[in-house]
């Protein structure tokens, strides 16, 4: 968990956020191979100028500490079949200035999720909006939770919705900046490069956020979904609809969290332990809703397939503030949400979610073993 602070015209703002996306630190290399052939003086230099944003990358929420005191024991941990996949899709257009300006590019994309307030629609032309909407009814009602979390597409198309840009980069150049002179040049570099508009990694978030009142009543709990981190699962051979179910349920986890202060057994001091008890959590959650009979209802087979892949997104970053836990520990954690949701499968009935918390936290040491 991050928060992160930012400066908007005259009000500053607290962002809480969970970013599920992939750790990014394997295509670091990949990218800076090509950005070394570039020259970061060129014609394009102004859109990196100057930039008011603010990154606060504290950590204070989920008895989070300040000072990291120990990491995490390293356990069985390896690269997965997830790190290919990625390196792939990046790989097959990725050009000089996909290279230099992708970091801006998905800073930009990211405030675009917060922002747009438009009817929303997943997926290429929207084709799994119907099903994002039955998901989204069916979490409301499982967890009690009617209209709390608005849920959100990420769509590399936002960079050619020049509305929606007008209205996001006072965010991160500032309320003087020349916002028309901005768009020109992000134009510019959308006709020149074929990675930033096209390549699925340039929208490949995940996350569950909470900001607030600071988009208006009922706008301040958010979880965003790109297209992009299903079209690589898809690929991969992953039912979408699946990808879709699973990606929410676990972001969904974390509002759930959002909503409580719940503790955990870790170390004071040991963020990397903490973090990886929240994301191991939201593991559980997601298992236990979309395994049970009234939630998704899928059987253990579709969803560990699913999981298998995604759960890949796991990292060996045992000391990194943003550890989620290795593959096998992920694969372990929603595997005993599967069991807690059948274990009630005959009765059909839903526990709490302090009830699937105190059930998760009784579990997370033979988890982490």
């Amino acid at each position: 968990m991050k928060k992160i602070q930012f400066l908007a015209s005259i009000i500053l703002v607290n962002v809480i956020l969970v970013s599920c996306s992939k750790e990014e630190t394997y295509v670091e290399d990949e990218l800076n191979a090509v950005y070394a052939t570039t020259s970061s003086a060129n014609k394009y230099s102004e859109l990196i100028q100057d930039r008011s944003v603010n990154l606060d990358l504290s950590v204070n929420d989920f008895a989070f500490y300040d000072d990291l005191s120990r990491a995490v024991a390293p356990s069985e941990c390896s690269t997965t079949d997830f790190d290919a996949a990625i390196n792939e899709t990046i790989a097959e257009n990725l050009d000089q200035l996909g290279a230099e300006f992708y970091s801006i590019y998905s800073d930009i994309n990211f405030y675009m999720s917060l922002v747009d307030t438009s009817p929303q629609y997943f997926g290429e032309n929207g084709r799994y909006t119907n099903l994002m909407k039955k998901r989204v009814r069916e979490h409301e009602k499982f967890w009690d939770m009617p209209n709390e979390v608005a849920v959100k597409g990420q769509h590399n198309s936002n960079f050619e919705n020049e509305s929606l840009l007008r209205e996001t980069l006072p965010f991160l150049y500032g309320p003087t900046a020349d916002i028309d002179a901005l768009i020109a040049e992000i134009s510019a570099i959308n006709e020149e490069s074929t990675f930033l508009i096209e390549n699925p990694y340039v929208s490949f978030d995940g996350f569950a956020i909470n900001i607030d009142n600071f988009f208006g009543k009922g706008q301040g709990d958010i979880i965003v979904i790109s297209d992009g981190i299903v079209s690589v699962m898809e690929k991969a051979g992953i039912d979408a609809d699946i990808v879709w179910t699973g990606i929410l349920a676990h972001e969904w986890g974390h509002q759930i969290q959002f909503n409580n202060t719940w503790g955990y057994p870790t170390e004071a001091g040991n963020i990397p332990e903490a973090t990886r008890s929240t994301e191991l959590e939201a593991d559980f959650f997601a298992a236990y809703f979309m395994t049970h009979k009234r939630g998704a209802t899928y059987n253990w087979k579709r969803v560990e397939a699913f999981f298998d892949l995604f759960f890949n997104i796991g990292d060996c970053g045992f000391e990194a503030d943003g550890h989620h836990g290795t593959p096998l520990q992920r694969m372990d954690a929603a595997h005993r949400g599967y069991l807690l949701a059948q274990s009630a499968q005959k009765k059909g009935h839903i526990l709490s979610p302090e009830a699937v918390h105190n059930a998760f936290v009784a579990e997370l040491p033979t988890i982490v073993e």
